[in-house]
């Protein structure tokens, strides 16, 4: 359809006056910010790293901060206030200095909050620099406003309960509105009855009825569906919660602009699911008049092993395709197949090991082969990599001390797609360890690098201890232990799909059809919806 697949992180989040007063133990309303400088590096560190993992980053500024009032209530400020000028002002001026079209596309943003117990959170955007700053407090003047300058709101975590941050439904607009998030760091705002919880905030949530995007849909209202993370440590595109793509003609801010209120957008969890849906030729977001049936087509590639395909109409499953279990992995021949190398693991706090960021350094050699493409699943800055050729890509990682529980950013994984023969040998070295296999045996079987013998020096070096010198030396090691798996390589014919449905629609005023893809490993994506109006 002439598209390209864009990649963006619609809500890296920004909370710069609340950091400002932390810094200086300040915890009071009255009290307003400094100047803005003192946060611009942080803002400047986001830009380059959102830089080097996506294509466009509509920043999103959060103009709030904590306070403990008098009697000892811990408490936040809603609305724009004056006083953030200084902070927006920097914002806006970064977004112009690192904007470059045909690379990079920014866009100037921020969190509306206004009187957030009645309207909901909504994440504001223009498609031009130096927008105005809004003080409104109320929907009405929200609305108004953005007509106005010409900007878009997104309802944010909408699958909260009605007066607790969620969308109101009864006040819509398509225009200032034409797409909604799906999934952030909060969960899945779908539905009630959806796959993925809604309960990491633990102090907004349950999610419940009335608000949900499916809420949304069946009163009628048409919008796109995206996810963004809600990320407030300014790592953009932190894996795992939340991302958008933009089926767009180029990367400027004007064909984005364009995939963005067209409703040409979708949404995964982390893992970068490409999905090309469409109904009677017409892509997703669109609307599409009938008099019969209407033929829908999804063709699905994923970063790992596809589970299903659903086509839901009127927010209901109307077909299923289970691909798990109808492919096997060739044992000859010339294969396509995608690798996971996942690094981290390492001390936890409650060994008493000393921790800190690790750095990992190392490469991955196809020889004879070609590495078609190159995925990072990152949550934190420091992670990089270079395809120096055909066969070679070079890659610098960095994890944080995992601790008691499993903890997200100790772990970082790229994935490799490697065409070649099934018996090629592919090498991988990463700090002094080496693994060798062929893609045949990749497919049938995972692998793992334990780093021993590091531990064990740490051990040595800080209590003391050698291996025969305390009772449970195995344990101690291998749950300390930095490592490094190579997951079960994945064959093409595990990783794409597609599907077709010829459906009836029904007879009475419009329907929506929409499509969720999800993976073995529990990641997921959503189209927007496309809408069938009968003639």
């Amino acid at each position: 359809m002439g598209y390209n697949t864009y990649w963006g992180d619609m809500h890296t989040q920004f909370n710069l006056a609340h950091m400002r007063l932390q810094e200086r133990g300040v915890d009071a309303v009255a009290e307003p910010p400094d100047d803005a400088s003192d946060c611009e590096g942080f803002v400047r560190q986001a830009f380059e790293g959102a830089s080097e993992y996506l294509d466009f980053f509509p920043i999103v500024y959060y103009p709030s901060h904590f306070y403990t009032t008098e009697p000892g209530l811990r408490t936040e400020t809603i609305g724009m206030k004056d006083y953030f000028r200084p902070d927006w002002e920097m914002i806006c001026r970064l977004v112009k200095e690192f904007h470059q079209p045909g690379r990079f596309v920014t866009f100037a943003g921020y969190e509306w909050t206004g009187d957030r117990t009645r309207w909901g959170d909504h994440n504001v955007f223009y498609p031009y620099d130096d927008p105005p700053l809004d003080l409104s407090m109320t929907i009405e003047e929200l609305y108004a406003n953005l007509r106005a300058a010409s900007g878009i709101a997104v309802p944010h975590h909408v699958g909260y309960s009605f007066g607790n941050r969620a969308k109101d439904w009864d006040h819509f607009d398509e225009a200032i509105s034409p797409m909604v998030e799906v999934y952030s760091v909060h969960g899945s705002s779908e539905g009630c009855n959806t796959p993925l919880g809604m309960v990491r905030n633990g102090s907004m949530a349950p999610r419940v009825s009335g608000c949900t995007v499916q809420d949304g849909l069946a009163r009628g209202h048409r919008f796109g569906i995206m996810a963004s993370g809600d990320n407030g440590g300014g790592y953009a595109a932190k894996w795992g919660i939340g991302l958008m793509a933009a089926l767009a003609k180029d990367l400027t801010r004007e064909s984005l602009w364009d995939a963005f209120v067209n409703r040409r957008v979708y949404g995964v969890t982390g893992d970068r699911i490409k999905l090309d849906y469409s109904a009677e030729g017409a892509p997703m977001g669109s609307v599409v008049e009938s008099s019969g049936p209407v033929t829908l087509r999804a063709a699905v590639e994923c970063t790992q092993a596809l589970d299903r395909i659903e086509i839901l109409r009127n927010n209901r499953v109307v077909f299923t395709h289970c691909h798990n279990g109808t492919w096997a992995p060739p044992d000859a021949g010339t294969v396509r197949c995608k690798v996971a190398f996942e690094a981290g693991w390492g001390p936890a706090a409650q060994y008493g090991l000393q921790r800190a960021d690790r750095q990992w350094q190392g490469r991955l050699v196809a020889e004879g082969m070609a590495v078609r493409s190159v995925e990072g699943c990152f949550t934190r800055h420091g992670n990089r990599y270079e395809q120096v050729s055909d066969a070679e890509v070079q890659f610098e990682l960095t994890t944080s001390p995992r601790r008691n529980a499993a903890e997200d950013t100790a772990q970082q994984t790229l994935v490799f797609e490697i065409e070649g023969p099934a018996d090629g040998t592919v090498v991988y070295e990463c700090d002094g360890e080496r693994m060798e296999f062929t893609l045949a045996k990749a497919m049938r079987e995972s692998g793992l690098i334990v780093f021993y013998d590091e531990v064990k020096a740490s051990v040595r070096e800080q209590f003391g201890f050698g291996e025969n010198d305390f009772e449970n030396p195995a344990d101690a090691y291998y749950h300390n232990a930095y490592k490094i798996k190579r997951h079960v390589a994945i064959p093409a014919e595990g990783y794409t799909a597609q599907v077709e449905l010829t459906d009836d629609t029904p007879q009475d005023g419009q329907s929506w059809y929409y499509v969720r893809v999800s993976q073995l490993n529990g990641q997921y994506a959503w189209s927007s919806p496309i809408w069938v109006e009968r003639e």
